[in-house]
């Protein structure tokens, strides 16, 4: 997955990613008073903390995956930062922490790995409890209403170039209907001299649901919506909350 991660980013450059970032939630996080605390509660390979941490804002890192660990403190060392990270799942986070963080961010698509809506309605609770009263959180999502009306089977990412090598993904959908268990097949393929490939197959399960029942285990959990950019048409969407 490191490799993955590495090759996926190097079509624009994490920076980039960084930038997009920060600009989409930039009036929220100057708002922050100082110290403020921040959570990056599904922080992947660790492009969105480090974004924050060379805001000069306060982060820890969490992820239920080692692995995404191990690449989150790799890439903030190699933009000379630091800040606390765990390996957590979201049902551990009131484990560890008791309502003290200014803004949670659950961010990538991740909440899309909870496997039921019980499981999704626990991991948002987990969430609440470590923001602060009238703190925020931010959840961003794919728009399964879009993929599973579009009935999405394959697509196919363009060239990408990295270290002197080419690569392209292909995704391969196993749509099983909204609230039940799907997943994606990604062939990772590496093509050499232009005449052959190599192939690395990746797997991620999922549970697609819908906004309307998204929004109803928001306010089951107690979370005032102020602002949900869903849109029909739209690849994605992200709603902010606050306690």
């Amino acid at each position: 997955m490191s490799h993955f991660y590495n090759v996926l980013y190097a079509e624009v450059g994490a920076k980039f990613y960084e930038d997009e970032f920060i600009n989409q939630y930039k009036d929220i996080l100057n708002e922050l008073p100082r110290n403020s605390k921040v959570l990056d509660s599904s922080c992947g390979n660790g492009v969105k903390a480090t974004a924050l941490k060379r805001k000069d804002i306060e982060v820890v890192g969490t992820d239920i995956s080692e692995e995404m660990i191990r690449l989150t403190e790799e890439y903030a060392k190699n933009n000379n930062l630091t800040f606390p990270t765990k390996q957590l799942s979201w049902q551990e986070l009131p484990f560890n922490f008791t309502e003290e963080f200014d803004v949670v961010f659950c961010c990538g698509n991740s909440i899309s790995h909870s496997l039921s809506l019980t499981e999704m309605l626990t991991n948002i609770k987990s969430l609440y409890k470590v923001a602060k009263k009238g703190g925020k959180i931010i959840i961003d999502t794919r728009n399964w209403d879009k993929v599973l009306n579009a009935n999405l089977r394959f697509n196919t990412s363009n060239i990408i170039e990295y270290n002197d090598k080419r690569y392209m993904f292909t995704y391969i959908w196993n749509l099983n209907g909204f609230n039940k268990i799907s997943n994606v097949e990604i062939l990772f393929i590496e093509i050499i001299d232009g005449k052959e490939t190599k192939c690395k197959p990746l797997k991620l399960d999922f549970m697609p649901f819908t906004h309307d029942e998204f929004m109803l285990i928001l306010k089951e959990c107690g979370l005032k919506v102020l602002k949900d950019n869903f849109h029909i048409e739209s690849d994605n969407y992200s709603v902010i909350l606050e306690k």
